[in-house]
């Protein structure tokens, strides 16, 4: 009979210590459902209550693991005051540890990463305007417009310009254009193209007494080119002169004579001052504009 009381009592410690084990576990919940994370890797979550309780129960139970846990009298805690403090000490311990459980949970859920937003692109069909900002289309000559929609652009009767392309196109003489994206439309109005201006400005000095060697050494006239698109120009100088280029302007010297000789053949019969001129000639290879300028040189002497 004692024997059998043995085995009995060996089984019913082993319950006993099973379901201490699985509360610590899983808590409360009793149900033994295993938690398999999505690695298939087996998960045990030990929550605060799950710590709480088992700290009770170890406290009340009367069948401990003596190579775990110790067991102190209550009469014998009461007497020893080193004892009673080392107790204490454990016991805050695990009060703190498992304080601490719970925000660290909470600060796991706050850095979940929210999914990035999905760019929402508009159909240019639903525009009731186009928008690609101010647009300056000139009269006769190179524009460049861009384009930034994911559809091609239209300039109607000129070009066609491709999503998300810059494009540089001549205009004529129109006074308006339609530019169409998808069933969208706007009119732009071109700005006229002026035509060039000619300037002279006169640095040398000039009359009866002037030699031909000063006028034939020296820049005698500024000339200056005023357009807005210069680089359609074409300026071109004729009669006795010698011209350098800087931009849009261009330095003017007298070259009439090669010798003393050539000028007394020149002034043979005439009255002093002399005179010679020359003309500027300006060209807008695109719109077709043409101006022309003339001035001259005036001197006495050789």
């Amino acid at each position: 009979m004692k024997k059998k009381g043995d085995v009995k009592f060996i089984i019913y410690q082993s319950l006993y210590i099973f379901v201490v084990c699985v509360i610590a576990i899983k808590g409360a919940n009793l149900d033994l459902v295993q938690v398999v994370a999505d690695d298939g890797k087996v998960r045990a979550e030990i929550t605060p209550d799950s710590l709480i309780k088992l700290q009770d129960l170890l406290s009340r139970s009367r069948i401990v693991d003596t190579n775990l846990y110790a067991i102190v009298d209550k009469n014998l805690l009461k007497e020893n005051k080193e004892l009673q403090r080392m107790v204490e000490i454990t016991q805050q311990k695990l009060s703190l540890t498992v304080t601490q459980i719970q925000p660290q949970m909470q600060q796991i859920e706050q850095q979940k990463i929210e999914p990035p937003k999905e760019e929402v692109k508009i159909d240019p069909g639903e525009m009731q305007e186009i928008r690609i900002g101010s647009i300056s289309l000139t009269q006769y000559t190179s524009n460049t417009l861009n384009n930034p929609y994911d559809v091609p652009l239209e300039v109607v009767g000129i070009t066609t310009i491709p999503p998300k392309s810059t494009k540089t196109f001549e205009t004529g003489g129109q006074g308006s254009v339609v530019i169409k994206v998808g069933t969208s439309s706007k009119t732009v109005e071109l700005k006229p193209n002026d035509k060039p201006k000619i300037n002279f400005q006169r640095v040398a000095s000039m009359g009866e007494e002037t030699r031909v060697t000063s006028l034939q050494s020296s820049v005698c006239y500024r000339v200056t080119v005023s357009d807005d698109f210069p680089g359609q120009l074409d300026v071109k100088f004729s009669g006795p002169v010698t011209v350098k280029q800087q931009g849009n302007t261009y330095d003017v010297t007298m070259n009439a004579f090669s010798s003393k000789g050539a000028f007394d053949n020149f002034s043979e019969g005439k009255d002093a001052p002399y005179s010679l001129g020359f003309t500027v000639t300006v060209s807008d290879k695109i719109a077709g504009h043409k101006i022309a300028g003339q001035n001259s040189f005036y001197f006495g002497e050789w």
